[in-house]
């Protein structure tokens, strides 16, 4: 095959391979928004209360994802997604974090570690305060914040 042809064959590939990307991009963006009620969202990131992030926090609770056990890799990856300029992974990491730190999860206090272990709590603290990132990202990453504060890095 010559090289206009390998061109040809490649461009359609590429531009369906992009248009399957922003799919996906709507997509997570969707979802994360079915677990955000904005009004709280907005209540919470003016207060900063406690009583208004635990109700952002339990409406965007999946129980079941208390069951989940991620390793320091897992982690890491959503901590690297906070510092991503796609305000739409930012918000997926920090939604994803959130449900990994609940209180009573069961694999919370292992979850909690990790994040310790990572240092994550810089990277949280400047997602919740950045300018530029969406309001779910800065309340979920507030939230997890608070959540790590029930397991103290010295206590691990």
């Amino acid at each position: 095959m010559d090289e206009a042809g390998m061109q040809c064959d490649s461009a359609p590939k590429t531009g369906s391979l992009e248009a399957a990307r922003r799919m996906a991009m709507r997509h997570i963006e969707a979802f994360v928004q079915t677990f955000s009620d904005q009004q709280c969202l907005s209540v919470a990131a003016t207060s900063w209360a406690p009583a208004a992030l635990a109700q952002v926090a339990e409406a965007a609770r999946i129980h079941e994802a208390g069951h989940l056990r991620c390793s320091g890799a897992e982690v890491g990856r959503f901590v690297v997604m906070l510092r991503n300029g796609s305000t739409v992974l930012k918000s997926c990491a920090a939604f994803a974090l959130l449900q990994f730190t609940m209180p009573g999860g069961r694999h919370a206090m292992h979850h909690a570690s990790l994040l310790h272990k990572a240092v994550a709590g810089r990277v949280l603290r400047a997602a919740a305060a950045a300018a530029t990132a969406p309001l779910q990202a800065k309340v979920f990453a507030r939230i997890v914040l608070r959540n790590l504060e029930h397991y103290p890095a010295e206590a691990m």
